[in-house]
């Protein structure tokens, strides 16, 4: 199974607002805190009962980071108690707000996915990163071109 977090370009400096899909199917709104956001790449899930909370919840590893959740909630911001590093989950969104909590759901879809020996994996991405090498190319290639207009006169 491979899930997808797509981040969106913020409209606020305080929350990261995204997407995130399910084997290509959309599943939900996602929210991060800018301030404590993963890298881009590759990860592996897995669902787990939270020693914490008692609650059961996905969870992600990423680089220098341990036992990051999708969880339920609805903000984001710099300085807020409801996440610090984690992804808020649900079904519907207004700009930085969400509401709707989809974590129990993601849960059981992950679980039922490894208790049937089915890899988990997660693919994040941030669209600002594409659109700087996009313009990188661009304009690597409208340099090239000039020069090359410029030698054949």
């Amino acid at each position: 199974m491979l899930l997808e977090l797509k981040r969106e370009l913020p409209k606020k400096s305080g929350a990261v607002p995204s997407r995130l899909y399910v084997d290509g199917v959309f599943f939900g709104y996602g929210l991060e805190n800018r301030g404590y956001m993963f890298p881009d790449g590759q990860y592996n899930l897995w669902a787990r009962t939270s020693p914490s909370f008692g609650t059961n919840k996905v969870y992600i590893d990423v680089p220098n980071r341990t036992n990051i959740m999708f969880h339920g909630g609805n903000k984001a911001f710099d300085g807020d108690t409801e996440t610090k590093g984690c992804v808020l989950i649900a079904s519907q969104r207004d700009g930085e707000t969400i509401k709707g909590d989809l974590s129990n759901k993601l849960f059981d879809t992950v679980d039922a996915a490894g208790r049937g020996g089915e890899p988990v994996g997660l693919v994040v991405t941030t669209p600002a990163k594409r659109y700087i090498a996009i313009g990188l190319v661009v304009a690597l290639g409208a340099g090239a071109y000039l020069l090359t207009r410029k030698h054949k006169k």
